[in-house]
C-alpha cells in the first residue's frame, strides 16, 4: 500500500508540472510526509477549486418502471344503449367534456321501435287505471263481481310494470317521456358523457352504423392519473406507503416529478415476477400527464443526512481512497496533504465521507484528469 501511495504521490506531482496544454512549468515540491507545493501559476493552469465539506441528504433508491394510469373511476369507454347511425359528433380528439355533454347523437329503427312501444304502453296504461278504478268502486259497492275486479287488477298491474321498464329506458337516454307520451316523437337521442375529462379516442364518423358493443369514445380524467409501477418481489419487502416515488416520462422528458406510494399490491404476476404498485401524483409541478405513458421510476426506501464532498474531491487507488487538505495557502502557492478518507454512499455529484477531516479547505476539482 506505500508502494502504491508513493507511486501517486509522483504521479501528482509529474501532472501538475504540466499545464492543460502541455506547457511544462516548474518543478512541483513534496516533502516525505505527504505535503505537495504547486504554485499559484499551477493551481490556475490545472483548473484547481477549493472547497468545504458539507451536509448533504443520501438516499437509497428502488428502481422501477412503470405507467402513468387512469384509475376504474376516471375513466370511461362511451357505447350507444342502442344501435343505430351516428347522425352526429360534436368534439374532437383531445377536447375536454363535462359530464353530462353530448358527445354524439345516434338515430335508427330500434329506436324509434322502443318510442312506438313505449308511446303504446302509455296508452294501455292510461286505459287500464281507468278500468282498475271502475272495478274496484264498483266491487266496494258490491256491485261487481270479483273476478272482474281481480281481472282489471291484473290487467292493471301489467300496464303499470311495462309503462315504468319503457319509461325508464326512455328517461336512461336523455329524453321527456311526457313528449312521447303527448305523442312528439324524436329523430334521435344524445349520448352523453359520464365523467368530465379529454377525449382520448374517438371510434365513430357520422352516418357509420354502431351497435351496443362498440366504443364510440373514450373519456380520461388527466387530473386523476397516477403511477402503476412493478415492483420486483424480492424488492418488496423494502416497500411501504408514504414512501417518495421520482419519476420521468416520456411524455415529461424535462420533468422530474414525484408521487407518494399509496398502495402495495398482494399479487405475484407469474410471467414477470412483479407485484404492481399504486402511486398518486404530485401535482405540485403542473407538468402534462398523458395515459398509458411509460415511465422509470424510483422507489425512495431510506434516506440520511451526512458529511459530503464532490466526487471529483475524492482519489481511488486499489482500496484507498483519499482527498488533499490544504495545509498552507499564501500569495505563491498552496501546500496540499493527502489525507486518507473513509467514504460511504454515492448520490448524484455528492460522496459521502465518513471521516473525521480537519477544518481546512480540500481541493474539490483539478484531479480527475490525473
Amino acid at each position: 500500500m506505500q508502494k502504491i501511495s508513493n507511486i501517486l504521490l509522483v504521479l501528482f506531482v509529474v501532472w501538475i508540472n504540466y499545464s492543460c496544454t502541455g506547457k511544462k512549468t516548474e518543478p512541483v515540491q513534496s516533502t516525505p510526509n505527504g505535503i505537495t507545493e504547486i504554485n499559484e501559476e499551477q493551481f490556475k493552469s490545472s483548473n484547481m477549486k477549493l472547497g468545504s465539506p458539507g451536509m448533504e441528504i443520501f438516499r437509497e433508491a428502488l428502481k422501477c418502471k412503470g405507467t402513468i394510469s387512469a384509475p376504474a373511476n376516471a375513466m370511461s369507454k362511451i357505447s350507444p344503449s342502442i344501435a343505430g347511425k351516428v347522425n352526429g359528433i360534436y368534439f374532437k380528439l383531445g377536447d375536454h367534456v363535462s359530464a353530462g355533454q353530448t358527445i354524439a347523437s345516434i338515430s335508427g329503427n330500434e329506436f324509434m321501435e322502443l318510442q312506438q312501444r313505449f308511446a303504446e304502453a302509455a296508452a294501455a296504461f292510461s286505459k287500464s287505471k281507468v278500468d282498475y278504478e271502475r272495478a274496484k268502486s264498483l266491487w266496494a259497492e258490491k256491485i261487481g263481481a270479483e273476478k272482474d275486479f281481480l281481472a282489471a287488477q291484473t290487467t292493471y298491474r301489467s300496464a303499470y310494470a311495462s309503462y315504468q321498464s319503457l319509461r325508464s329506458r326512455i328517461t336512461a337516454l336523455g329524453l321527456k317521456a311526457s313528449s312521447i307520451e303527448n305523442g312528439r316523437m324524436f329523430t334521435s337521442y344524445p349520448v352523453v358523457a359520464p365523467i368530465s375529462g379529454h377525449l382520448t379516442k374517438i371510434n365513430a364518423v357520422i352516418g357509420q352504423y354502431i351497435d351496443v358493443n362498440s366504443d364510440i369514445a373514450e373519456i380520461v380524467n388527466v387530473n386523476s392519473l397516477q403511477l402503476k409501477l412493478s415492483v420486483y418481489e424480492s424488492d418488496v419487502r423494502k416497500v411501504k406507503t408514504d414512501q417518495t416515488v421520482i419519476f420521468g416520462s416520456s411524455s415529461s422528458p424535462n420533468n422530474t416529478l414525484r408521487a407518494h406510494l399509496a398502495t402495495i399490491g398482494k399479487t405475484v404476476n407469474p410471467d414477470t415476477k412483479t407485484i404492481d404498485c399504486i402511486a398518486m401524483i404530485d401535482r405540485g409541478s403542473g407538468a402534462p400527464m398523458v395515459n398509458n405513458s411509460y415511465v422509470e421510476a424510483s422507489i425512495i426506501v431510506s434516506q440520511h443526512q451526512a458529511m459530503a464532498l464532490p466526487v471529483t474531491a475524492v482519489q481511488k487507488v486499489g482500496s484507498e481512497n483519499f482527498v488533499f487538505v490544504v495545509e498552507k495557502q499564501n500569495g505563491k502557492g498552496y501546500s496540499l496533504k493527502r489525507t486518507p478518507v473513509n467514504v460511504g454512499v454515492t448520490e448524484g455529484s455528492f460522496i459521502e465521507i465518513r471521516s473525521q477531516l480537519p477544518n481546512k479547505e480540500v481541493v474539490v476539482q483539478g484531479l480527475d484528469t490525473m
